[in-house]
């Protein structure tokens, strides 16, 4: 009979993620997650003849066709690529390499998380921005650069981008400078995975949803310099001549192609991913008093444990990637924040790392103020930071407007010596200091000052 040798080929809508599968789609590939093992995809019979177009008209219309590179040994693979990022370049662009690979699993960190940031790469024209974003393109199976949505689309089109892929991440190359602000909105709404809602002519609601994240590169940066947008992205500064790229392999097509090979051997650990964050983000916040910083950089931990655990060896060791990756971005904390955040962040994590001491250099009295001596501060900061030290008159000065400082001229705290008095009434990492101390019957007296 003529429909004997009949064969379902499901047509999906997008590229990525498939969650009644739980599988996830390329253009020549199915990963079959639960099974750890991969098929070919769409799977079209032999007496079933296509044109090449014809067969793209299966599947999703997105204008882009990733393929999965099929390598007998991806271990290898990731582990000389490993190689050469390590060995070439620094921790911020390693975070960002990392972060854009965990984008595999944006679902689960917009539900389970606190988001997922985007990553923006600027810099000087030459200074290995594309590099990047090529190199995070093959992870995905894309080689057709030309592919890539460019930077003068419309905002509209760059919103629908992410409405098109489901946990596979969106690039956009050289991002106009009349953009940026707009980059800084769909960064927001892409953290959360917000969708946007507008109003029709006839009156119908028109809703585009997120399904994915994004990784930009442009020459400009924003102009506003504030909070709000680094907390919610990956930023890496690139200068020309930084990094030696003279014999960087990945310049090759040859050599990009290959990295899609170790795209399911990281899915495979969809199960196991938040339970790995989680434990990456205690380690984030001994660093780090900021939450939604915190959720950013134990993503892209995360996928380091995950790339140790398939190597089989520590590559990367995360406490030290976050020390390295915090020090650098530091400089963007400072732009908008007030400098008493700035402060108590540094006090927080001073004493994560038991370099400030409870009840020798500082208390917390009544549960809401900070009693600290800041000789005492400065002492410490300096040390380790020999470069950007610090007076008690200049923290004094930095700190008078601020309506936190409820006493800057201090008074004397036994064992403290002379001590400055902030509210920290509304800093919740501040006061878990004291369920991570052991009460004293000097404490007692502290609380009673």
């Amino acid at each position: 009979m003529l429909y004997n040798n009949l064969r379902v080929i499901t047509i999906y809508t997008n590229f990525g993620y498939q969650p009644r599968e739980n599988s996830y789609i390329l253009g020549n590939s199915k990963i079959l997650i639960d099974d750890k093992k991969v098929e070919n995809y769409p799977n079209l019979p032999n007496d079933l003849h296509l044109t090449e177009d014809e067969k793209l008209q299966i599947l999703p219309a997105n204008g882009i066709v990733p393929m999965l590179y099929q390598s007998e040994n991806p271990k290898i693979v990731l582990k000389n690529f490993v190689a050469s990022m390590i060995k070439t370049f620094d921790a911020p662009i390693l975070m960002a390499i990392a972060v854009g690979f965990a984008c595999c699993f944006f679902d689960i960190f917009i539900s389970k998380a606190q988001g997922f940031p985007y990553i923006i790469l600027y810099g000087e024209s030459n200074a290995g921005k594309s590099t990047i974003l090529h190199i995070l393109a093959a992870f995905f199976g894309i080689t057709n650069m030309t592919s890539l949505t460019s930077g003068t689309s419309t905002g509209v089109s760059l919103r629908n981008q992410l409405e098109k892929f489901n946990n596979f991440l969106v690039f956009y190359e050289e991002i106009d400078r009349c953009k940026i602000n707009y980059i800084e909105d769909l960064g927001k709404d892409g953290f959360s995975a917000t969708p946007r809602k507008k109003s029709s002519k006839d009156g119908k609601e028109i809703i585009t949803e997120i399904n994915t994240s994004f990784c930009v590169g442009t020459n400009h940066f924003f102009e506003e310099m504030t909070f709000a947008n680094f907390s919610r992205c990956i930023p890496v500064n690139l200068r020309r001549g930084k990094f030696d790229l003279t014999d960087f392999k990945y310049h090759s097509i040859d050599e990009l192609k290959k990295l899609s090979c170790f795209l399911p051997e990281i899915l495979f650990y969809r199960n196991k991913i938040f339970d790995i964050y989680q434990e990456q983000y205690k380690i984030a916040q001994k660093y780090c008093s900021f939450a939604r910083i915190c959720n950013n950089v134990a993503i892209g931990m995360s996928i380091w444990i995950v790339i140790n655990e398939i190597l089989e060896e520590e590559v990367i060791n995360t406490e030290n990637l976050v020390t390295n990756y915090l020090d650098y971005f530091e400089q963007y904390i400072d732009t908008e924040l007030s400098y008493g955040d700035v402060f108590l962040s540094s006090v927080y994590r001073l004493f994560c790392s038991k370099e400030l001491l409870y009840g020798r250099d500082f208390v917390i009295t009544k549960s809401k103020f900070l009693r600290i001596n800041l000789t005492k501060y400065c002492d410490i900061f300096n040390s380790i930071n020999p470069n950007k030290k610090l007076t008690p008159g200049q923290i004094k000065l930095k700190l008078a407007n601020d309506k936190r400082a409820v006493c800057l001229k201090g008074s004397d705290l036994k064992p403290i010596g002379r001590a400055v008095k902030i509210d920290i009434s509304n800093n919740e990492i501040l006061l878990d200091i004291l369920n991570r101390i052991t009460k004293t019957q000097d404490e007692e007296e502290y609380n009673d000052e």
